[in-house]
This record gives C-alpha cells, sequence and structure tokens, in this order.
C-alpha cells in the first residue's frame, strides 16, 4: 500500500549504498502492510540471494533471508550456562516450519515446563522411543481409542488386588478390577442356539445327602451314617 506523492516526506529519507552487495536506507515514506521503513539493511550475494534485516514503521523487527539464517552463541560461556535466550515478554514465541520442512529440537536434557496444559495435535501418530516412560502426581490418565494395545516383556500395573496374570510374554500385576455390566455366559454363547433365558436362569437346587461318613440322615440310629467304621 503506498500514499500520493505530496502526502510523502522524502526529504527525511536517506539511502547509502556501500557497492553492488549491501546498502543501508532509513526513513523511506511509502507505506507497506507494517508502515514506512524504519530503516533497512539490505545485503545481495553474487549467488543473487537476498537478506534483509530493519524495522518497520509500526515498531516490528524483521529478519529475511534467501538462504539458511543460524544464530550461534556461548562460545566462551562456561558450564553448560545460557547461550540463546528467546523471550516473549507479553505474548506468544510462534516457531513455524512451512511447506515440507521439520522442526528438531535437540538437547542432552530437554524440558517442557507448563503453568497450565500441553496439548499435542498431529495427523499422524505420536512416537516415543525411550528407555524408560515415567508418568507421576497425576490425579487421571485416561486413554481413550478404538483400540488400545499393550505389550511388553514384564507389565507391571499395580499390585493392590494380589491378582497376577501370568502372561507368555510375562506377568501382569492387577492393581483394581472394575466389572463391566456384561453376562460372560451370553458372550460365550453369542451366535448359537442357545436362548439366553436359558443362561439366565437360577441354577438348580441340589438334592439333600443320603447317609456318609458322619452321621446324618442314613441311619438315625447310628450317629455315624452308614455305619463305617475306621
Amino acid at each position: 500500500m503506498t500514499t500520493p506523492a505530496e502526502n510523502q516526506n522524502w526529504q527525511k529519507r536517506q539511502y547509502d549504498s556501500f557497492g553492488p552487495h549491501f546498502r543501508i536506507e532509513t526513513a523511506n515514506p511509502e507505506l507497506g502492510v507494517c508502515g514506512n521503513i524504519a530503516y533497512n539493511l539490505y545485503g545481495y550475494s553474487d549467488s543473487k540471494d537476498v537478506s534483509n534485516l530493519g524495522m518497520m514503521g509500526d515498531g516490528q523487527f524483521q529478519i529475511f533471508a534467501d538462504q539458511c539464517i543460524t544464530i550461534a552463541g556461548g562460545a566462551n560461556v562456561d558450564g553448560g550456562g545460557l547461550c540463546i535466550n528467546i523471550v516473549g515478554t507479553k505474548g506468544d514465541v510462534a516457531i513455524s516450519a512451512e511447506g515440507e520442512g521439520d522442526i528438531r529440537i535437540k538437547g542432552r536434557n530437554i524440558f517442557l515446563d507448563a503453568e497450565e496444559n500441553i496439548e499435542l495435535t498431529t495427523g499422524g501418530k505420536v512416537e516415543i522411543d525411550s528407555a524408560e516412560l515415567i508418568a507421576t502426581t497425576q490425579n487421571t490418565t485416561r486413554i481413550n481409542a478404538r483400540k488400545t494395545r499393550i505389550s511388553g516383556n514384564n507389565i507391571d500395573i499395580g499390585g493392590k488386588t494380589n491378582i497376577t496374570l501370568i502372561t507368555t510374554l510375562g506377568s501382569i500385576k492387577v492393581k483394581k478390577i472394575v466389572a463391566r455390566d456384561v453376562n460372560w455366559a451370553t458372550q460365550v454363547f453369542a451366535g448359537t442356539s442357545v436362548p439366553p433365558s436359558a443362561l439366565n436362569a437360577a441354577p438348580p437346587t441340589p438334592p439333600p445327602t443320603q447317609g456318609g461318613f458322619g452321621g446324618g440322615v442314613g441311619n438315625p440310629t447310628n450317629r455315624r451314617g452308614s455305619g463305617a467304621r475306621r
């Protein structure tokens, strides 16, 4: 966006050229999306790549380059101190890799510290390859998925119920069992000719015992039942 020439103050503009590869420009009155140009450092290489560094009229500071931008600091920092610090004092910090680009964060340790939430959203899958995965002090852990698979040589899930499931891959200690409202027999005989009414019927009452060692109904005159002796 530009303004009419009569409204543009070209008296304040300064333009210094230091050969074909570098120039400095200040107070360009032509307006763009971010206002006019407060100052601009312009570089041009033999490979025809361009870089710009400057501040716009609305206060935004911009760095543009046709090739890679490298920020390196801390060459004389001892003991692993802070080398590069990026701070957003009152707003967000956004890092975007457009097109086919990836974002890589590499370090001896990586810490994510959030006062509220950490959200991971992906159109594919999330892979965690580590020697150990620990989740502590959380109140609730939920996994909601159409299919959930857990595999391992030894799976330990608590142990307060004193129940251990022995599998071909190792033992599983169960901390808590939550029963579902499902009839086991109904699930077993689903799709067969056995009617559900037969599965849910009460079991028959067993007949009374007759005789036997230790007395009872067999022989009323013999408190040892049939009279068998040892």
